[in-house]
């Protein structure tokens, strides 16, 4: 009776509102992260033309719109940047429950997004990390549709965060298929398009200021690569400096650390080249599914967290969508399902890692006094289950590569649809197209593959 009155919409609904209480409770109990919302609003009335000009101009739009229609009261500012998160949050959500009110892969989808963002804390209200995580998880979702639309959302995604744009790799296939060049042309078109719009708003100076600023960083407190140095710092306190950073940052100076950035700096340019090679593989090779390439997504997403030199609190929302999406889609054979289940419970853990360090004890991290060991923990254990995320993603990448569809459903709609009794994939009478799965092929020719779920 619990578990079926768990899998109905309206109490998917009701644990909505009473995570999201939660999360509000949160910034009662610690606020310091309002001063990131203080700093959005500073950004369109305050006296430093600098401020906000490390974000791209169109990530930074949501909060100036923002900004100008709620007025230059901070405290009305405050009050709505959470509410405008909010709905931007509930609508993902019913974009998720949207006409598989008894499908049992949505309903999972929108619980992991019900526990996902009340784990990630204040900052999931508080910071504008949402709204590229959201324009990629678009793009994972029409992979299955509408790659063209895949193209532009990574695109769009990009120019939001810049991060995004290594996934651009994965939208590309053979060079012989119209559907590569259709979604190329669209994030090109789309990317060329706020890349005009930019110019005629911001000036030619806020398509650069990005990525000036990433230039002054240096090797932040909660990366990956600063964890063994934080972890020792606590027991051997002095021998290397925390301090407030121009990036706007707490990092870490001291033994080693040149040589742990300097690593970050080649991992990040080896995880590039690897989206590179394996775009210049698809184009020649084709072998081109929305399966791998939502897995690629999730894996390259990881990567780039593991071997950047910063891993605030707030980067393990852009997991989060993308896994929701994954869940919804369902249809997964088994051992990518057991792996992407691992995948959404260890990104919860993560994201409550990661509150439970930012905002409520990150001054026993910057300036620990030899007492206060918990947090010091806390982060190590979130960054060793984000690379142990890493490898988990890239075992499902590589099968979803070999084995796309082996989970798919018979022909029609997609397995859980209200109405329709699934069944698994007849076996092939064909050894050979057992041993090539289908790829690239027209719809007709693909009897057994599942459509994509109507998020």
């Amino acid at each position: 009776m619990l578990s079926r009155l768990l899998r109905s919409v309206p109490a998917v609904w009701v644990g909505w509102v009473v995570a999201r209480l939660l999360s509000v409770w949160f910034i009662k109990l610690e606020d310091n992260p309002l001063g990131d919302v203080y700093y959005y609003h500073f950004g369109i009335y305050g006296d430093d033309p600098k401020a906000m000009t490390e974000y791209p101009w169109l990530g930074q739009l949501p909060s100036a719109l923002l900004a100008r229609l709620v007025g230059p009261d901070f405290h009305v500012y405050w009050i709505a940047f959470p509410i405008m998160i909010l709905v931007l949050d509930a609508a993902f959500m019913a974009l998720v429950l949207r006409r598989h009110p008894e499908t049992k892969a949505a309903i999972d989808a929108a619980w992991l997004w019900v526990f996902f963002g009340t784990a990630a804390g204040q900052v999931f209200l508080l910071r504008l990390d949402l709204f590229p995580a959201l324009v990629v998880a678009a793009a994972g979702y029409f992979l299955f549709k509408h790659p063209a639309l895949s193209g532009a959302m990574v695109a769009i995604a990009t120019a939001m965060k810049l991060w995004p744009g290594v996934l651009a790799a994965g939208i590309v296939g053979r060079a012989t298929r119209g559907r590569t060049w259709s979604a190329l042309a669209a994030f090109v078109g789309t990317g060329a398009a706020v890349v005009a719009a930019t110019i005629a708003f911001a000036g030619v100076d806020r398509l650069t200021s990005p990525l000036d600023y990433q230039e002054v960083r240096g090797l932040q407190i909660e990366s990956v690569a600063a964890t063994p140095f934080v972890y020792r710092n606590f027991f051997d306190l002095g021998t290397w400096k925390l301090a407030y950073a121009p990036s706007k940052s707490f990092e870490i100076t001291g033994p080693g650390v040149e040589t742990a950035t300097q690593i970050t700096t080649f991992a990040m340019a080896a995880v590039v080249l690897f989206g590179l090679g394996w775009a210049l593989y698809r184009f020649i090779r084709g072998g081109w599914t929305p399966e791998s390439t939502l897995a690629f997504f999730v894996l390259m997403v990881l990567l780039l967290i593991v071997t950047n030199k910063v891993f605030s609190t707030q980067y393990i929302t852009w997991l989060g969508p993308l896994l929701v999406v994954a869940l919804a889609r369902g249809g997964w054979p088994t051992a990518q399902r057991t792996l992407l289940w691992t995948l959404a419970v260890f990104a919860v853990v993560c994201a409550g890692l990661g509150t439970f360090v930012y905002p409520f004890n990150y001054e026993a991290i910057y300036s620990p006094d030899g007492t206060q060991f918990l947090p010091i923990a806390a982060l190590a254990l979130r960054n060793v289950l984000v690379v142990l995320m890493a490898l988990v993603a890239a075992v499902w990448f590589v099968l979803a590569c070999r084995n796309p569809r082996s989970g798919a459903v018979s022909a029609g709609p997609a397995a859980g649809t209200p109405g329709v009794t699934s069944t698994a994939a007849a076996p092939s009478s064909n050894p050979a197209a057992e041993a090539n799965p289908q790829r690239e092929q027209p719809a007709q020719s693909q009897p057994h593959s599942a459509p994509s779920p109507k998020l």
